[in-house]
């Protein structure tokens, strides 16, 4: 016998204990699993009237859209001036030198008004207001001497300022960066916020903590 042969019926051999070995295994898997389904109780189908079908949970989305939304400065919103004279044409967002406003569309008028978020990019309280002058609608209108815009009103979050951790006044930042007089004022080294404040955002986007220890709200 020479060696091809001496391999393959060697190999022969062990394929055929192998198969005896694998229909072993199968003729008893199949014995054990109908000896389990004759011993299980027959299970009665339920009638068509005793099955519940449950009614679908109506599941409300969390997402909000933008959260934090103010107009423009000139804005008059609550005598709805501002949504009839808005032609949405985005000059006030190209005349912005600090590109604070941005095109928001609007699903009732399919408008693309212009907003802005202070506790992203704060509004720089410009004195000539370009925003304004560039509106040639009259939606947004021109304020008048020692008159400021109201976007909201700035709150602590002492958990996340510097001075709750090293226990003193430590920074000042929100005081120094207010263009409000006094509406910064702190007790003991925590910062408070009058009603002075038009929320501009210069106290936010000047904090230096992550979490920010302030938002305009």
């Amino acid at each position: 016998m020479n060696r091809k042969d001496f391999f393959r019926k060697g190999l022969a051999k062990a394929f055929s204990v192998m198969e005896e070995g694998v229909n072993e295994i199968s003729e008893t898997w199949k014995t054990a699993v109908e000896e389990e389904k004759k011993a299980e109780p027959e299970k009665s189908s339920p009638k068509k009237n005793q099955i519940k079908v449950p009614k679908p949970k109506t599941v409300k989305s969390k997402f909000k859209g933008f959260r934090n939304l103010q107009f423009p400065p000139g804005a008059d919103t609550k005598g709805k001036r501002f949504f009839s004279k808005c032609t949405a044409c985005s000059d006030c967002i190209y005349a912005c030198p600090y590109s604070v406003l941005f095109p928001v569309p609007d699903d009732k008028t399919g408008k693309h008004f212009p907003h802005m978020d202070v506790n992203l990019n704060a509004c720089m309280l410009c004195k000539d207001y370009p925003c304004i002058s560039a509106c040639e609608t009259g939606a947004l209108l021109p304020y008048k001497k020692n008159e400021s815009p109201k976007f909201g009103k700035a709150k602590g979050f002492f958990q996340h300022c510097i001075n709750s951790r090293t226990g003193e006044k430590t920074c000042e930042t929100c005081a120094i960066t207010c263009p409000i007089p006094n509406v910064v004022k702190f007790k003991g080294n925590k910062p408070s916020f009058s009603n002075d404040c038009v929320g501009c955002g210069l106290c936010v986007s000047s904090c230096p903590t992550f979490p920010k220890a302030i938002q305009v709200q």
